[in-house]
């Protein structure tokens, strides 16, 4: 597992660990549950899934 982007606020860090680590359970959709579950702007919730992903090590970037 990768550390977390610091470019995210703490409540958006918080929300891509969680994300990552509840991937199956989690509420969808997803940007209005992590939105309500930890007072995010609708791009911090964008940017924690984003943040999920590289965590789960699904990103695309190329090497």
């Amino acid at each position: 597992m990768m550390g977390v982007d610091h470019d995210l606020t703490n409540k958006a860090d918080e929300a891509a660990v969680w994300l990552a680590v509840n991937w199956w359970k989690a509420p969808r959709p997803l940007v209005p549950s992590l939105r309500k579950r930890f007072g995010l702007t609708s791009q911090e919730a964008i940017s924690a899934m984003r943040e999920s992903a590289r965590i789960r090590g699904l990103n695309n970037e190329k090497p």
